[in-house]
């Protein structure tokens, strides 16, 4: 198991390494001849680093540096002489040897351990390559962990776009990153910032203990941001904190007439929720998991359910970009697959045909990127344009599986576990879109097939299915990308052991959801 490297911009912490591999970059220019690198007969120039020399040419660095370029060029009575000696600060002696051999090479290799410090560098020497190469690289590190250090080292270096990405990051870990301690030492303009945007995910009552924690860090210069930070907490969805606010005011600075007016809406992350699909061996269930309410719902409407489920058993149902809900395939009563496919009529509340598929399907893997209808099976994989009516075939996956559970996220297609035979399989494969190369991810903690598979808010999430030795399970996994790794969850518990799901991330204001689910669904008391 690697250890993880904390970038911390002071550096005052242990260099330990997260990972083996680091980034060989290639720099756009041509390297010089071994002839010349060797050659210190003719090096005019010792760069001097802590009483230890680096021998180089003048013109080599004026050309790859505009620094070196207006020290070397501008006035030093030493600059006539034939071989001159440049005290460097600021920058080790290591570091600045790697930069110079990358002038003569154009490449240098850029790893976790070194990366900060070649990026503090680059922007010394005015180096926007290696500078970019290294911000690049950095956006693949960013965790939980050095998340904060390093938005603080971005903006330290006017990095906007590197900073841009860890705010976004924080926004979407809010609830991990707020309880680390670095995070009280942030300024009140990003704190501002991320109490007001409505994609911070965290629940209100979390972000308004952290408001408050913030405030009584430094209460002697920050109390009197107190008016400003609060309203923007919606504290009517924590009702007896918001009344404890109307009853006593923890700061003189807080207006109590002003807190009236908070939105009773939730943040967008908590605006949506899960829907679940199970029709099985004459079984039918629906249910729903309410991000907002942080609880599985089940419909109370037997009309609803019978409406709403999936029109065929062993068919695959998906919500399309447009709001309708898709659904292809099944079984007709000899266990056959079909061709058919339907569309959930919002009008009649009921599924109508469409047309009919080339092939016959049993439960087959469809997924929507954009105007693309992706369609997966064994030995060949394709999408339909929906714009141009044409189909279009792809690679097919290395290692196909019946009952795998697929998603998307960030333009790629995700397969999941699955069983031939009555084997069941833990493994992962991705799909990019853009590369249109199927790669191999970490394994999923339990082999599993016929479970349902979702993203939402960043994360992929995998629940219920067969797991080897139990029937089903009603167990969560959940897939960070930037971790590259898959957890247990005991915080989405299913309330009933589902198969062959489908699953759909539905927004609370959409309009499937408010004509067909609103006011049909019954809170599970845990």
């Amino acid at each position: 198991m690697f250890k993880k490297k904390i970038l911390i911009y002071s550096g005052d912490d242990a260099e330990i390494a997260l990972t083996t591999k680091g980034l060989k970059y290639k720099g756009k220019n041509e390297p010089y001849p071994n002839g010349i690198q060797l050659d210190d007969c003719t090096m005019d120039v010792s760069l001097v680093v802590n009483n230890q020399k680096i021998n180089a040419h003048r013109n080599v660095l004026a050309s790859n540096s505009d620094y070196f370029d207006r020290m070397l060029d501008g006035y030093f009575k030493e600059r006539f002489q034939d071989k001159i000696e440049i005290n460097i600060a600021d920058v080790s002696f290591e570091i600045l040897s790697t930069l110079v051999q990358f002038f003569y090479t154009s490449e240098i290799y850029i790893t976790e351990n070194n990366v900060q410090d070649l990026l503090i560098s680059s922007s010394i020497f005015l180096l926007d390559e290696v500078q970019t190469a290294c911000v690049d690289y950095m956006k693949e590190l960013i965790d939980v962990e050095n998340c904060i250090n390093m938005k603080d080292l971005a903006n330290a270096l006017e990095l906007n776009d590197l900073h841009s990405i860890c705010m976004t990051y924080i926004i979407n870990n809010f609830r991990f990153l707020a309880i680390y301690k670095e995070f009280m030492k942030t300024n009140y303009d990003e704190m501002m910032l991320f109490i007001k945007n409505d994609d911070l995910f965290a629940k209100e009552d979390m972000v308004y203990d952290v408001v408050m924690n913030w405030i009584k860090y430094d209460p002697a210069t920050r109390w009197k941001y107190s008016t400003e930070l609060l309203w923007f907490v919606r504290l009517p969805l924590i009702l007896s904190t918001y009344q404890g606010i109307m009853n006593v005011c923890e700061y003189q600075g807080a207006k109590i007439n002003e807190l009236i007016s908070f939105r009773m809406e939730h943040r967008r992350p908590f605006r949506k929720g899960i829907l679940v699909l199970s029709h099985y061996q004459f079984e039918s269930t629906l249910e729903w998991y309410d991000a907002g309410l942080d609880k599985w719902q089940n419909c109370s409407s037997k009309t609803i359910i019978c409406r709403l489920l999936p029109p065929r058993t062993l068919c695959t149902v998906i919500l399309l970009d447009d709001g309708r809900l898709f659904a292809a395939g099944g079984a007709n009563r000899h266990g056959n697959g079909m061709q058919s496919t339907y569309i959930f009529n919002l009008k009649t509340n009921e599924w109508t045909s469409c047309m009919d598929m080339h092939h016959e399907r049993l439960k087959p893997f469809v997924v929507q990127i954009g105007s693309y209808v992706y369609v997966i099976g064994m030995n060949e994989a394709g999408y339909y344009d929906t714009r141009n009516d044409k189909w279009k075939f792809i690679k097919p996956i290395p290692e196909f599986n019946t009952g795998s559970a697929v998603c998307t996220l960030n333009e790629n297609i995700y397969v999941i576990g699955g069983q031939r035979l009555e084997n069941c399989y833990k493994s992962v494969w991705s799909y990019c879109t853009l590369t249109e190369e199927w790669v191999s991810l970490p394994e999923l903690n339990f082999a599993r097939s016929f479970s349902g598979a979702i993203a939402m808010n960043g994360n992929i999430y995998v629940f219920g299915g067969k797991i080897i030795d139990t029937p089903y399970s009603n167990t969560f996994e959940i897939y960070n990308l930037h971790d590259n790794k898959w957890i247990i969850s005991n915080a989405y518990i299913m309330k009933k052991n589902l198969c062959h799901i489908d699953a759909i991330v539905l927004e609370k204001n959409s309009e499937l959801f408010k004509k067909v689910l609103e006011g049909a669904i019954n809170t599970i008391i845990n």
